[in-house]
């Protein structure tokens, strides 16, 4: 646990690519050190790439679109476009999928609540 605080820069932060995700690069933002209730991650998703369609039996999923267009799918529904500003809600166990659906790579905020275990993530070196 982090007792005095501290600042990071995104650029110095660890990144990986998460199981069953293509072009994809996360940086944990937020760990389960500093809060047990949350991890907050930065995402990069390169065009036509994205999360493959899967669910989270007990975690809540929030997505925050910073830059870019998404087309997001929930169970069998067809897509829906979101853009800068869009607060995509995922609940437990409903299916979604994540495409990067614009010309430039798509930029986001998502927070897991529980934070995630771990589960194979791929590091980068950058």
């Amino acid at each position: 646990m982090i007792k005095n605080g501290q600042i990071r820069y995104l650029q110095d932060i660890k990144k990986y690519t998460p199981p069953d995700h293509t072009g994809t690069t996360n940086a944990r933002l937020i760990e389960k050190t500093f809060c047990e209730n949350f991890e907050m991650i930065h995402g990069t998703i390169e065009p036509g790439c994205g999360a493959h369609r899967h669910s989270h039996d007990v975690h809540s999923q929030v997505c925050y679109v910073l830059e870019g267009e998404m087309d997001v799918s929930f169970d069998d529904k067809s897509p829906i476009r979101c853009g800068p500003g869009a607060v995509v809600e995922i609940p437990p166990k409903v299916e979604h999928l994540i495409i990067n659906s614009g010309e430039k790579p798509l930029k986001i905020l998502v927070i897991y609540s529980p934070p995630l275990p771990p589960r194979g993530d791929i590091p980068i070196d950058c």
